[in-house]
């Protein structure tokens, strides 16, 4: 029987022969990514730049993403990396006396980590939910998440989306 997944595997040439392990700004590139990167660089060596038309395609993509994530174009940001995205958040809270505390995990990207506890100096307390073997059990967000969380950060399993829920 054939994973019900293969077509998916079959967009990135390089998992014909390698496992791919890494992430971030070093993953496996996908055939349609590869094909929007040089229509773009098409674009640009045959018209020039087009602000408008890139803005237009951002909004698309914020509409299609929102509409697969069940949420509203509005609530979609776009920046340049996750690391960027996390600064951003951090900079815009105000870490309360009683409502300070940063929830996050030991497997997270270091950079969440490291923005996290760059809050300390403003009064944020960070704790990091510790993983057992990779995994991290449902239990210990009950134990680590109390009514004092201000940001539950925690990094999901599907590519380039993270989840931080600030209360």
């Amino acid at each position: 029987m054939k994973h019900p997944y293969a077509h998916y595997r079959s967009l990135f040439p390089v998992l014909a022969s390698k496992i791919h392990l890494a992430s971030c700004s070093q993953g496996a590139i996908s055939k349609t990514v590869s094909e929007s990167i040089e229509a773009y660089m098409n674009s640009l060596l045959t018209a020039g730049v087009n602000w408008n038309q890139a803005i237009k395609v951002v909004e698309q993509a914020k509409y299609r993403f929102a509409k697969l994530i069940g949420a509203e174009p509005n609530e979609i940001a776009v920046l340049c990396s996750v690391s960027d995205i996390f600064s951003a958040i951090a900079s815009s809270l105000s870490f309360e006396k009683g409502k300070n505390i940063i929830v996050t995990t030991d497997m997270d990207f270091p950079t969440a980590g490291h923005v996290w506890l760059a809050q300390e100096k403003f009064g944020a307390k960070v704790r990091f939910i510790p993983s057992q073997q990779g995994v991290i059990p449902l239990e210990y967000y009950e134990r680590y998440v109390t009514s004092d969380t201000l940001v539950t950060s925690i990094s999901s399993a599907v590519p380039s989306r993270i989840l931080c829920n600030v209360r």
